[in-house]
């Protein structure tokens, strides 16, 4: 009896090792150096810190890093006799890292010379005393810079994905829940890939073990965010019931908005500036997109159907989901401002699918929508598919 009881102890230890294992979360501790300026015409001298303060915001923001506050970081590099900007070697990174007790640096430059704007940011890991990532971003001087930097702190954090686990599958349902929330810096609209491990895969010589094999079971798409658990749709599954209690979760990152200044009409002025639009297209996943088109909010509708028609215009499900809405609103009256724009994005994204089979709705639609301006786009969207 007592061997049986020692037995369930030990065994309930094990089973919840997963899962405790991720009930503290730790956040990624980090320290950003001032960027490097390269070139002229910069607005003020001080424009390294101000774009080092930009990044440090955005990381604080995303929830899932601890940033060393800069009186503490200057006050260090001063001890230590350094510049607060400026390209470090690995190695003087390292020593700075540990001193600070920090697990990742992050320093960089910005470049500016002629029409030309460029960010050049290194991840070093202070541990491997090792450049772990290089991302870079450039635009014309046009862009603002603190665009740019929203853009390159969205790549950056795309290296530091967030794990977790599976704790929760409601049956017969597609839904799911993750012990991940607020507290991990998880966000409604994130995106999660859900696997297991399969095989080992191990050197043939030494039998080191090299790898485990990674079997992607699903996607999730977070709905509802608590401190420690976040709900989510399964907006994919590899096969009925695939996602399953005990998988693990890695964040595919967040997603990057599209311009907001973009309408109906400018994407529709001339073929020639869809084309550069398509090429400016931000990128975004099909199961993210079909959360925006999904989404009670007129101004996530309308990103979606702007992915949609940028980068997917002839994906049968993003069509599918794109007529419902349609079907859905065109006869609505609200006043909601953003509604018709929605609903007028929507036809935009049957009409550039070139796909006949949508010729009756958007026939339909001009015909009995509710607003002049969601006629206006049926009817052009319409003439696109003769």
């Amino acid at each position: 009896m007592k061997r049986y009881i020692v037995f369930l102890i030990i065994l309930t230890f094990f089973i919840s090792i997963p899962l405790a294992a991720n009930a503290d979360f730790k956040r990624t501790k980090i320290a950003v150096l001032d960027f490097e300026l390269k070139g002229s015409g910069f607005e003020t001298e001080d424009m390294g810190a101000i774009v080092a303060e930009w990044f440090i915001t955005a990381f604080v923001k995303e929830g899932r890093f601890d940033v060393v506050e800069r009186g503490l970081l200057k006050k260090i590099l001063n001890e230590q006799k350094l510049g607060m900007s400026g390209i470090l070697d690995e190695t003087t990174a390292t020593k700075l890292g540990k001193l600070l007790g920090v697990k990742i640096i992050i320093s960089g430059s910005v470049l500016k010379l002629q029409n030309i704007l460029e960010i050049n940011a290194r991840i070093i890991d202070v541990e491997t005393a090792s450049i772990i990532a290089a991302e870079n971003v450039k635009s014309s001087a046009a862009v603002r810079l603190q665009d740019l930097v929203v853009r390159m702190s969205a790549k950056i954090i795309k290296n530091f994905p967030l794990e977790g686990y599976v704790v929760s599958r409601k049956t017969g349902k597609m839904k799911a829940s993750i012990d991940l929330g607020r507290i991990a810096g998880v966000k409604e609209g994130m995106e999660f890939m859900v696997y297991k491990e399969g095989k080992i895969i191990r050197h043939p010589k030494t039998k080191e073990v090299l790898d485990v094999e990674t079997i992607e079971t699903g996607r999730l798409i977070i709905t509802k965010v608590r401190n420690k658990i976040s709900k989510t749709d399964i907006v994919e599954e590899k096969t009925p019931g695939a996602v399953k209690f005990g998988q693990m979760v890695k964040s595919l990152g967040p997603l990057i908005p599209i311009d907001p200044e973009a309408t109906v009409d400018r994407a529709l002025r001339t073929e020639r500036s869809s084309r550069r639009a398509r090429k400016r297209a931000p990128v975004a996943t099909v199961s993210q997109i079909l959360y925006l088109l999904k989404s009670p909010n007129s101004k996530e509708k309308i990103k979606g159907a702007q992915y949609t028609v940028k980068s997917f215009p002839t994906n049968s499900q993003l069509l599918k989901v794109a007529e419902e809405e349609l079907l859905k609103g065109y006869e609505v009256r609200t006043r909601d401002r953003n509604h018709a724009e929605a609903m007028a994005w929507m036809c935009n994204v049957l009409g550039r699918s070139k796909q006949i089979q949508y010729k009756n709705t958007l026939e339909m639609v001009y015909k009995n929508a509710a607003s002049r301006r969601i006629k206006k786009y049926a009817r052009k969207n319409y003439r696109l598919l003769r």
